[in-house]
């Protein structure tokens, strides 16, 4: 069969699929990508002498790669000890009753003392993308550059990342497949 209809083929039954289920074929395709890993760039903000002679560079790019199972472990330690409970509630209660009584300030500033160091050690960990501890300098150089808003888009990222989903997925299957019941089978006859 000559190599043109072969192609011919594989784009008909290719195109087959798009038509059947864009949706599908649109997710595999954001699917590939992250597990690729996705950069970030994040902008020196304190420029030293070096930054200025061009001896040190002036941005740093990292790379997020689908999170493992290790550091997604990590991370939902450090998720459960931040402290939100004053947060969400004020949260809640400007979208219900409009309160207007709450100092935004004073509690962006306890939010930050209380949570800025697990937050960025989450993003650390998601970057390393291991179980050990990140480098004390990936933490000082994230502590020192990073603004609110790249933390909150990093974080973001981290999170879609980590996707429990398949790991939600998996414990529901065994739950489905009973493996985890501890129920006794009598055998007739023995």
């Amino acid at each position: 069969m000559p190599k043109n209809k072969v192609k011919v083929k594989v784009l008909e039954k290719v195109k087959e699929k798009i038509e059947a289920n864009p949706t599908k074929v649109k997710q595999d395709a954001i699917d590939s990508i992250l597990e690729k890993g996705v950069d970030f760039t994040i902008t020196v903000q304190n420029k030293s002498i070096f930054n200025k002679l061009h001896l040190a560079p002036i941005k740093r790019t990292f790379i997020i790669y689908p999170i493992n199972m290790g550091t997604m472990f990590k991370i939902s330690e450090i998720l459960l000890d931040l402290d939100t409970e004053e947060l969400l509630g004020v949260m809640k209660d400007n979208g219900e009753n409009k309160r207007k009584d709450v100092n935004i300030l004073d509690l962006g500033a306890k939010n930050i003392i209380e949570n800025k160091d697990k937050l960025i050690k989450m993003i650390a960990y998601g970057i390393v993308n291991s179980e050990k501890e990140p480098s004390k300098s990936l933490i000082r150089f994230l502590n020192e550059n990073l603004t609110a808003k790249e933390g909150l888009k990093i974080m973001n990222l981290v999170i879609r990342q980590m996707d429990v989903s398949p790991f939600l997925a998996s414990l529901a299957s065994l739950r489905g497949m009973n493996l985890l019941a501890k129920n006794k089978e009598t055998i007739p006859g023995a």
